[in-house]
């Protein structure tokens, strides 16, 4: 592979909704990490709608980015924005999933199915075997939020004692999740735990239950992301366990894997980004790796 580096990184990550934490806290990493190495970054967000990320990918391609970093929202849709890409012959850096068509050089993914049966699976643990659960989903056309809810549903029927009473669909916000755990309560106020698609979600649940007078130390509340507010929410003792995946860890996986691939160095094509169950017991250690400013942490162990 021929070496580049005398030209300057120009890296282009199209993101699919920077208003999500998670987002917003990785492009923070990713932009620091870019002035400190001298790459030139510029990001996108499609509110995670595919038709806008496909115009923000063929953007970032008139914007002469040499390498292309794509949070695919759809992984048929984004298919011609990566074939745009191999055109003009800029190297594509997928995360999160792996695409239907078109060639990437490496994919930094997920197993959301995995996670979600994960995190399900400490639910069903620490209910004993027996409950009212509620599955909070995010919206069921992003894969990430299909298969999380689908890894956890399949998990739960595991166990007979187990029920799950309502599994309503979000927008991924805190403002909707706190709504619809709401609507939820007023016909379930025994639900006894929530899996929450992402760390809002299960945030905005918090929410509801503390609104409607239940304690929400009392639950069982999981979700997914390892975000600073749901890390926030493990150390007051009111958040069950986040399943983290630090978005810090993964901006730096992004950005070494593109300075490699600028100097021809040889990278992986599937990179398993795991995720760290993150609970009392663990906290402390989760928050120096993920490098948030918590403010006290009375519930770590």
């Amino acid at each position: 592979m021929k070496d580049t580096s005398d030209r300057q990184l120009v890296i282009g990550h199209s993101y699919q909704d920077l208003s999500s934490p998670y987002f917003a806290d990785e492009r923070k990493v990713e932009k620091a990490l870019a002035a400190k190495n001298g790459y030139s970054y510029v990001a996108t967000q499609a509110s995670n709608n595919p038709a806008t990320q496909l115009t923000d990918i063929e953007n970032l391609i008139s914007r002469k980015v040499n390498l292309l970093v794509i949070d695919a929202i759809d992984p048929n849709a984004v298919v011609p924005g990566i074939k745009s890409a191999n055109s003009a012959g800029i190297p594509v850096v997928m995360l999160i999933r792996k695409p239907a068509g078109g060639d990437y050089r490496s994919l930094v993914y997920l197993d959301s199915i995995k996670d979600g049966a994960t995190a399900c699976s400490e639910v069903a643990k620490r209910l004993g075997g027996k409950g009212k659960v509620v599955n909070l989903t995010g919206p069921l056309d992003i894969l990430a939020a299909k298969e999380r809810s689908t890894g956890c549903t399949n998990e739960l029927k595991k166990y007979p004692g187990i029920e799950i009473v309502a599994s309503p669909q979000t927008d991924f916000t805190q403002r909707d999740a706190e709504q619809k755990m709401t609507d939820v309560l007023q016909v379930h106020h025994d639900v006894d735990a929530v899996f929450g698609g992402n760390d809002d979600i299960a945030l905005g649940a918090i929410r509801a239950f503390t609104s409607a007078g239940i304690d929400p130390k009392t639950k069982v509340v999981i979700g997914i992301d390892g975000t600073q507010a749901g890390l926030q929410a493990v150390c007051n003792g009111t958040y069950t366990q986040s399943l983290a995946t630090f978005p810090v860890k993964e901006a730096e996986i992004v950005m070494d894997t593109a300075a490699k691939i600028h100097t021809g160095k040889s990278v992986q094509k599937e990179v398993l980004f795991p995720a760290v169950p993150v609970n009392a017991d663990n906290i402390k250690a989760a928050v120096k790796t993920a490098g948030y400013p918590i403010t006290s942490c009375p519930a770590a162990k």
